[in-house]
């Protein structure tokens, strides 16, 4: 089949014809601005896909088939209309179990658009957040990032940036599998500081003697910038600020969009040499599996979206999260805000069983390269001096 073969949505019944079957799928949504960028309205794209949600990527991976399923419209669109929004995902919902998704998740802003999946019509246990395999991916992440620059979680100044489902359940579930920093920064914006403080009391009963403090991002004080590692589980674009962060300073961030401009960070990077920049929501499988790209025509000649066949290593651990529900029925859905300690520790410990590890360190699309890490762990290794 050639790549131009693939410039088209795949149907239920045309993934059957080519034996592709979903063992679980993955709800998405598009980026910003897609219509203005192909020069249509936001109605007039959604008429050229029918109307309705469509297949744009399968993967078969060593765990099962996953469908990457798109609603043709963006998360500001989904805030405007929220109940058209649900009309979308349901079809979505509709779509992923005609292709025999046993197990669906909700990728990205998705999840809180759809209230964490209540607003969804699914039979228990079909649809999750994926916040558990999230924040699982997250804290992998974290600890081979510290380890590869030679520095320990006990000697951090630590912020999770962002008190929202996953922010949360990040800071509860690090200081059961990391242990204590040597200070904890819960960072969110001034509205939010009442709810965290109540957080930050709630882990300190939990785990006496923890040192932790709320900071506001936006605030004039800087404690944030602080931190010798900044766990981003945020919404809100470029709130961290690259020019202000600590020499040495690690990110992992799970933001979405990224919470600092990825341009400049890496820009300092090239001069400075002194930030390590990580996404937080991969995973690495143990062995290669192919791609399927589906790209509509007016996405790939318009927005350069890929199609064909491909191989991949990692994993969105959204898109993990239900082959995992279905390989282990045990492992709890998430729906609702809260993500539980006990499913996070589920995950990770299937993860680990099943050879699925943190993958090598990236971010927006690059890589620092293994001499620039040896430097980093020269300079900034050992105690971070926090």
């Amino acid at each position: 089949m050639s790549d131009r073969n693939y410039v088209q949505t795949l149907t239920a019944p045309a993934a059957g014809a080519e034996g592709l079957e979903a063992t679980s799928a993955t709800l998405t949504y598009f980026g910003v601005n897609v219509a203005r960028r192909v020069g249509l309205t936001p109605a007039d794209v959604r008429s050229r896909f029918d109307d309705s949600p469509f297949v744009n990527a399968f993967m078969s991976t060593p765990f099962g088939g996953a469908a990457i399923i798109t609603l043709p419209l963006t998360y500001i669109e989904m805030v405007r209309d929220p109940a058209g929004a649900v009309r979308y995902a349901q079809a979505g919902l509709d779509l992923a179990q005609q292709l025999g998704a046993r197990h669906v998740s909700l990728a990205g802003l998705l999840a809180s658009a759809m209230d964490y999946g209540n607003r969804l019509d699914a039979p228990p246990g079909v649809l999750t957040t994926g916040h558990a395999t999230t924040v699982a991916s997250v804290l992998k992440t974290t600890a081979a990032v510290l380890a590869t620059a030679g520095r320990s979680w006990a000697d951090e100044t630590v912020t999770v940036l962002g008190m929202g489902s996953i922010g949360q359940a990040t800071a509860e579930a690090a200081l059961a599998v990391l242990g204590k920093p040597g200070r904890l920064l819960l960072g969110d914006l001034a509205a939010k500081e009442p709810s965290v403080r109540e957080l930050g009391a709630r882990l300190e009963a939990l785990h006496p003697g923890l040192d932790w403090s709320f900071v506001n991002p936006t605030g004039a004080e800087g404690e944030l910038y602080e931190s010798t590692l900044v766990i981003g589980c945020t919404s809100t674009p470029n709130v961290l600020q690259v020019d202000r962060l600590r020499p040495g300073c690690v990110v992992v961030d799970d933001s979405v969009p990224h919470c600092f401009d990825v341009d400049r960070a890496y820009a300092r990077s090239a001069e400075a040499g002194d930030l390590i920049l990580a996404n937080g929501g991969l995973l690495h499988l143990p062995q290669r599996f192919p791609v399927r790209s589906y790209a509509p025509p007016l996405l790939h000649e318009g927005l350069g979206w890929p199609a064909g066949l491909d191989q991949g290593e990692t994993l969105t651990s959204c898109f993990l999260s239900p082959l995992l529900m279905a390989l282990e029925p045990a492992l709890p859905a998430t729906v609702g805000l809260g993500v539980p300690t006990s499913a996070v520790l589920a995950n990770i410990e299937v993860l680990d069983r099943l050879g699925i590890t943190a993958p090598p360190i990236r971010c927006g699309g690059r890589s620092p390269s293994a001499g620039y890490l040896a430097a980093f762990a020269d300079r900034f290794g050992g105690r971070s001096r926090s």
